[in-house]
């Protein structure tokens, strides 16, 4: 190949080329505040039946799987609000 030559697209460019194939949303908002939304319910439900799952299932640690659910909820909150900031620079960006 000759250096004025362009090198054939990967399937990313294909992909990134054709409007058909791209997600509705790129950056990745929705995602984000979809998973926050559900671990903020599975939390709910934790603090909610905490204590009956412990009697039903002896062997799960109730206490340890609430705090892995307001991990998740919290640390979805700042996530969720760099990607909206990102979405508003690169609207405005154009």
């Amino acid at each position: 190949m000759t250096p004025d030559e362009d090198p054939a697209p990967s399937a990313i460019d294909r992909v990134r080329a054709d409007p058909r194939l791209r997600t509705r949303d790129d950056s990745g908002v929705a995602a984000l505040a979809v998973g926050t939304a559900l671990w903020v319910i599975a939390l709910v439900a934790m603090l909610a039946l905490g204590s009956s799952l412990a009697e039903r299932y002896p062997g799960i640690d109730v206490p340890q799987w609430t705090l892995v659910c307001a991990c998740g909820a919290i640390l979805g909150i700042p996530g969720l609000a760099i990607v909206l900031a990102r979405r508003a620079r690169l609207r405005r960006r154009g």
